[in-house]
């Protein structure tokens, strides 16, 4: 059975990062935004249902606790650190991916979140 594609927005500083998340998310034929400031993302979630965010918690700790809280309302939430340097993605009952990582763990993790728990 075919599965719907869905809408996922990375929030990622860097951009060689930015880039390789893209092209391995959007081998699965779901629609990929990029970008690096927290507060456009939350702009756009008003215009559009976001499936899944995907977000380097060093931004999104520097973003400050009222933003964090908003974006984990707007959608699902897999959180990609540096094991250990981040309290925010243990606080937090979402998926964190461990970096490094793989392109294909990133794809396992995606799915995981997003098609395991629809």
């Amino acid at each position: 059975m075919r599965r719907t594609p869905a809408t996922i927005v990375v929030l990622e500083e860097n951009a060689a990062a930015q880039e390789l998340i893209d092209q391995a998310l959007r081998t699965s034929g779901d629609r990929v935004l990029i970008s690096n400031n927290p507060m456009e993302v939350l702009a756009l979630s008003s215009r559009l249902r976001i499936d899944l965010l995907v977000v380097d918690v060093g931004l999104l700790e520097r973003s400050g606790p009222n933003v964090v809280e908003k974006l984990r309302s707007v959608a699902q939430v897999l959180y990609i650190n540096v094991p250990g340097s981040s309290k925010l993605a243990q606080q937090d009952s979402s998926t964190a991916l461990a970096s490094p990582f793989s392109l294909e763990e990133l794809r396992e993790a995606v799915a995981a979140v997003l098609y395991d728990h629809r």
